[in-house]
């Protein structure tokens, strides 16, 4: 029988008091930007990841990840989101993300509207969404790094 994964706060306690904080203000946030999100840790990636569900399936919209130093609220398909405030930096090809460092502020008011955007992206179908990268890339946006 498998062990069940640690709570969000059983995974945080090893983490420097400071990051489990930034970490707590942003798990905060998802919640509040997405009232029906399902929360795990997954501890081979070192992250708490957010789904929502949609009929059948649940969407893997993003994740909470302490790092040395920082914490980044991460979002699985931030190549494709709209970020009219220039929030999200490079993660890689498609995940984006924004970093915390300790003594940073969280501004819900910033992040819940790009929570929701990353939410609606991730319900959107494969042909969805590679409709959208390339209605961006015609448009000369830059969809990645």
């Amino acid at each position: 029988m498998k062990d069940s994964p640690p709570t969000p706060e059983q995974f945080l306690a090893s983490y420097p008091e400071e990051l489990q904080a930034l970490a707590q203000a942003l798990r905060q946030v998802v919640k509040t930007a997405l009232p029906n999100v399902q929360e795990a840790v997954y501890p081979g990636w070192k992250l708490i990841g957010y789904r929502i569900p949609d009929d059948k399936r649940t969407h893997y919209v993003g994740f909470v990840a302490p790092q040395p130093g920082r914490v980044v609220l991460g979002f699985e398909h931030g190549y494709l989101m709209t970020d009219p405030d220039n929030l999200l930096t490079s993660g890689g090809q498609q995940v984006k993300g924004v970093a915390f460092r300790p003594g940073e502020e969280v501004r819900p008011h910033l992040l819940i509207p790009l929570i929701q955007e990353a939410a609606r992206v991730a319900c959107l179908s494969k042909e969805q969404k590679q409709a959208l990268f390339l209605q961006r890339q015609l448009n000369g946006e830059k969809t990645r790094d």
